[in-house]
């Protein structure tokens, strides 16, 4: 490979990781942490390369340490999501089957704005305890911190970096010896200007994270006008409202203009309850 001098040398290779990679990755590293080779938020340099030669046995794949290095951004990733989801208001956690749950309609707005969270919800999470024991200390200390170079190549909004059944493609960056000297600052920097540039990336952040959750809703608004209506599942959710005190011929009117309607349906289908209930009360005034 060609460096020009001073310049940080990056090499960028896709490789996907598929489901029993994944799971022979948490299961070694899980032994690893064990044994003690984990002694601080990093494992020892030979954890990783045990994970790369075991993966290049048993799939016939040639395997760097530096992929698997690079592997445990996503698993940090998966981590933190999970957590995240499960402090919310409205999802449960069941410990046996190690399962975030929560009913439909929770589900319903939740996947409305993070479409990605659904491989998540109500269904169990292969390889949790592993992943628990090998990132789960990592994000609770501060672990979870990220370089330059992580920022950089991160993919954007975390959902590529989420784990997807054998759909998980992910950039593998070398760095050249001159990268530390890139990124490093000089030691006479005022401490007004370092709370400055702190104040400026939190706003950063903050506008960042706007910015991913408008562009989750398009995503999801976009799925939706995507698929064809599923009219058992929108009648179902119409004659829901019957617990709302609306007689079942009032619903099944408003089921009929549904019907002939694709894209008042899809609508109604995006609102929460209480939006619901606003449209049908109108709904049902125009009709009398």
């Amino acid at each position: 490979m060609v460096m020009s001098k001073g310049k940080e040398k990056v090499s960028r290779k896709q490789f996907k990781w598929l489901p029993p990679m994944h799971e022979t990755m948490l299961r070694i590293l899980a032994q690893e942490v064990h044994k003690g080779n984990k002694p601080s938020n990093t494992f020892k340099a030979g954890s990783f390369a045990l994970v790369a030669k075991e993966i290049t046995a048993q799939f016939g794949v040639e395997r760097h340490p530096s992929y698997v290095e690079n592997r445990m951004r996503t698993l940090r990733t998966m981590w933190s999501t999970i957590q995240t989801i499960r402090k919310k208001s409205g999802f449960g956690w069941d410990d046996n089957l190690k399962m975030i749950t929560c009913d439909p309609k929770t589900y319903q707005e939740e996947v409305m704005v993070h479409r990605k969270h659904a491989e998540y919800l109500n269904k169990k999470i292969d390889m949790y305890d592993e992943l628990a024991i090998v990132v789960g200390k990592d994000t609770a200390t501060g672990g979870f911190s990220k370089s330059y170079v992580d920022l950089e190549h991160e993919p954007d909004n975390g959902d590529s970096a989420e784990f997807v059944a054998d759909n998980v493609e992910e950039g593998v960056v070398e760095k050249g010896k001159n990268t530390v000297e890139s990124s490093t600052t000089g030691s006479g920097i005022s401490k007004s200007r370092k709370r400055k540039y702190s104040a400026s990336n939190a706003d950063e952040s903050v506008l960042t994270d706007l910015s991913d959750q408008l562009k989750e809703i398009a995503v999801a608004l976009k799925e939706i006008n995507r698929c064809p209506v599923d009219y058992t599942a929108l009648y179902n959710e119409v004659m829901a409202m019957m617990a709302d005190e609306y007689s079942e011929d009032m619903l099944a009117t408003a089921f009929d203009h549904f019907y002939e309607n694709e894209k008042t349906a899809r609508g109604f289908l995006a609102k929460n309850t209480r939006l619901r209930k606003l449209w049908l009360d109108s709904f049902l005034f125009s009709q009398l």
